[in-house]
């Protein structure tokens, strides 16, 4: 049976770093998905192709923000892999703004809550019920959610507001997740990244935390819920 990932947030750094490492690991199907069309087919597909000759990549156009637009998109993701073994998600979307503490528009929180969160949230809805289902029809897979985080639930800054509270948010919903389903063979797991990701960082690079990713989900249900990745 194909093996599929889906990543929600694909984009240069982490997102692509990530799925070419999945593929050069035997993922044979990756589907890309990010807002930016134009980038997702002449950028993203074409990075992630490279990682492993017979991988076959498909993108598709989400706004994770537009809650009532989701489940349309999460058809067209059980179409693309009808016949298939989904057996990792991966969630990669959120936006850095900058603002005054006291200058962050309420809507802009309500949608990096939506973005980051309550999108997660219907995706998991959907996806956790077949990885489980996978867990019980194919014990050498090991079905995941994946979501990437950083420190700021526990070290906020002031300047990054709205990212620091959902992620909080986040954080304490794929807690509750691993808790939930690990003893079903569902890994729900968090890539936290300590600091700002570059190119030019010893670990906090695309490359690294893409490898240790991998790692991280090779471990199955064992790995817990923290991959913490630092300088």
């Amino acid at each position: 049976m194909t093996r599929a990932l889906i990543v929600f947030g694909a984009g240069p750094g982490i997102g692509n770093h990530t799925a070419a490492a999945f593929a050069s690991k035997g993922i044979q199907h990756v589907v890309l998905l990010a807002r930016n069309t134009k980038r997702l087919s002449s950028e993203d597909a074409p990075f992630v192709s490279k990682a492993a000759s017979s991988v076959k990549v498909d993108t598709l156009r989400i706004d994770l923000a537009d809650l009532d637009s989701i489940p349309s998109v999460l058809k067209q993701l059980d179409d693309l892999t009808k016949g298939e073994d989904v057996e990792v998600v991966f969630f990669n979307a959120a936006r850095i703004k900058p603002n005054e503490v006291l200058g962050v528009a309420v809507d802009e929180i309500h949608e990096d809550l939506r973005t980051t969160t309550l999108a997660l949230y219907i995706i998991a809805q959907h996806y956790i019920p077949k990885l489980q289902a996978l867990d019980k029809s194919n014990s050498s897979l090991k079905p995941a959610l994946l979501v990437t985080n950083s420190h700021l639930p526990s070290d906020p800054v002031p300047q990054l507001l709205s990212l620091s509270l959902v992620k909080a948010a986040q954080r304490n919903m794929v807690q509750s997740f691993n808790r939930a389903f690990s003893e079903s063979g569902v890994h729900a797991g968090l890539i936290n990244c300590h600091g700002v990701v570059a190119p030019e960082n010893k670990v906090l690079n695309p490359t690294t935390i893409a490898e240790r990713a991998v790692e991280f989900w090779e471990k199955g249900v064992n790995g817990g819920l923290d991959l913490n990745i630092q300088e």
